[in-house]
């Protein structure tokens, strides 16, 4: 098995993102990792330095970090697959995150939902944190390949 850094793959397919907008040109970029829990930081540095790179904001930058952490996290804890991908889309004003895991075995095409953990739960509060920083949040399960997306909207400035 490989280590938990980044890599391209195949878990999103090559599609053209939303039009440019005009201040800002958009910016992309997506890499993969292990499904390993050491993989959760990795994606963590990977996110943060790339959006150092773009010029965000330290306060949208941490915000996106955390939602990549916890989708990242939920994609180890839910799905049954090897690989966990993760995708950025940068416009003027907003940053779009996609985490996408592989649907094998057990996990089966599940859509994750929030949930409303009690006070002595250890677990169960990472979607609240994503619907709290979030414009919006949602999933998609392509129906050409067995992947289960799921995605939020924060704002990049």
């Amino acid at each position: 098995m490989d280590g938990p850094g980044p890599r391209r793959g195949a878990l999103f397919e090559k599609a053209g993102g939303p039009p440019a907008e005009a201040r800002i040109p958009t910016s992309d970029a997506s890499f993969e990792l292990p499904a390993h829990p050491l993989s959760v930081g990795a994606a963590r540095r990977v996110v943060r330095e790339l959006l150092t790179v773009w010029d965000v904001p330290e306060g949208a930058r941490d915000d996106v970090v955390l939602v990549v952490s916890e989708l990242v996290t939920n994609a180890l804890v839910h799905a049954g697959g090897t690989r966990i991908g993760c995708r950025l889309h940068r416009t003027a004003e907003r940053i779009r995150v996609e985490v996408a895991d592989e649907i094998t075995g057990e996990a089966g095409p599940a859509l994750p939902a929030s949930r409303r953990p009690g006070p002595e739960d250890q677990h169960g509060r990472g979607l609240l944190l994503v619907e709290a920083l979030s414009l919006g949040w949602g999933v998609t399960l392509p129906s050409d390949r067995a992947t289960r997306v799921v995605r939020a909207e924060l704002r990049s400035v």
